[in-house]
């Protein structure tokens, strides 16, 4: 009896610590897989360059330059079922909106602040792998970040500025329940004077 006792209860931890890993939560970053049912197993965001031209004017002084662009991206999302096969189909669904954050790189403390950017791509992702076009930065915040440089309100100890673009992003599955996940990105701002 005491056997059947302890091998119950041995049991019971075996099963409690199984239900702690697993799909369960999905990728590192991500959460709530169980009320979606996807699990978004990779995410990342890239650029056509990491470098970024915050300013507006070339080299020769008067030829506007890529800081009037947006920096456009690409996020690419695996994402998976959670239980291969049923019948409840979670899938397609959306990306609805991300937070970018600009952190500091350790190396330059003293680099501008830039501010959070919310963008809402309104994206299908789907079982397997889905491309998602995002914008990285916006022409304000591009602005203000040279204007930080020039007017001396920050000493950039760096050129260019290192910068991590951490994407918050939520999605949401084709029953209205709600995930998240979270991806990064190194960035570097500078005036690259070639336009």
């Amino acid at each position: 009896m005491k056997n059947t006792y302890y091998r119950f209860i041995i049991g019971l931890v075996f099963i409690g610590a199984l239900a702690g890993c697993g799909g369960g939560m999905g990728a590192p970053g991500s959460s709530n897989s169980d009320s979606t049912g996807i699990i978004i197993q990779s995410a990342g965001m890239t650029v056509s360059s990491p470098d970024i031209n915050a300013f507006n004017v070339c080299a020769d002084g008067k030829t506007v330059g890529p800081g009037l662009k947006r920096t456009d991206g690409t996020l690419k999302i695996s994402a998976a079922a959670l239980v291969a096969g049923a019948t409840d189909d979670p899938f397609p669904a959306t990306l609805q909106q991300c937070t970018i954050t600009y952190l500091k790189a350790n190396e330059d403390p003293a680099s501008p602040i830039i501010e959070t950017f919310t963008i809402y791509p309104d994206c299908p992702i789907v079982n397997g792998a889905a491309t998602c076009p995002v914008t990285v930065m916006d022409i304000s915040r591009k602005d203000k970040w040279a204007l930080d440089v020039t007017g001396g309100s920050f000493a950039s100890s760096e050129h260019p500025s290192h910068y991590v673009a951490v994407a918050d992003c939520q999605y949401m599955n084709v029953f209205g329940k709600v995930g998240t996940f979270t991806t990064q990105l190194d960035i570097w701002l500078a005036w690259f004077p070639v336009c």
